[in-house]
């Protein structure tokens, strides 16, 4: 699973380096999925998670569970998985830096700066990301069911109280990288 993991870290680090604008049919495509609070969230990413979020929404289409329907939400859900990354306000070398600190002090540790002040709690919001994407979501009156995968998609024992079925969350997690 670390290998995997690392694997998934660095292909993002590439990633990021090279991400380019939204062509225009991408632009409808994401404008069309979104609501109104989601599309605003959606334009303060970066463009790295931006591109990062089209890309794990297409793996989603692309493997989506046999039998389950096209959901704008799961859609949603999977282009806005990472939105509280942009509350650290750390660029591609930041997130390195604060993915090397996460793994030497811990996660939870590092969670735990979130109230601690300067580049304690910005490490911690970027460690935090996925509580504090939920929370401008849910501030952004995005769909319950985006909130909840924004909170829950780096915990698998959250999954539960997404409203997804699981083998919904599984295939996000998968088309993200994470199982």
């Amino acid at each position: 699973m670390k290998v995997r993991r690392s694997l998934h870290l660095v292909r993002r680090y590439f990633g990021s380096l090279r991400a380019r604008p939204i062509d225009d049919a991408t632009s409808e495509w994401v404008a069309a999925t979104l609501e109104s609070g989601e599309q605003r969230v959606w334009v303060a990413m970066s463009r790295a998670d931006r591109a990062e979020g089209v890309a794990v929404a297409r793996a989603f289409e692309a493997g989506r569970p046999a039998g389950a329907a096209a959901a704008s939400e799961w859609r949603a859900a999977a282009l806005l998985h990472d939105a509280g990354k942009q509350c650290s306000g750390y660029g591609t070398f930041g997130r390195v830096v604060a993915t090397i600190v996460v793994a030497l002090a811990g996660k939870s540790r590092v969670r735990g700066w979130v109230g601690a002040g300067g580049v304690r709690a910005r490490f911690g919001r970027y460690a935090a990301h996925d509580d504090l994407g939920a929370d401008l979501l849910q501030a952004a009156g995005a769909r319950p069911v985006v909130v909840a995968w924004a909170g829950a998609h780096h915990r698998p024992d959250r999954w539960a109280s997404t409203g997804m079925p699981e083998n919904v969350c599984r295939a996000l997690a998968a088309a993200d990288g994470e199982v």
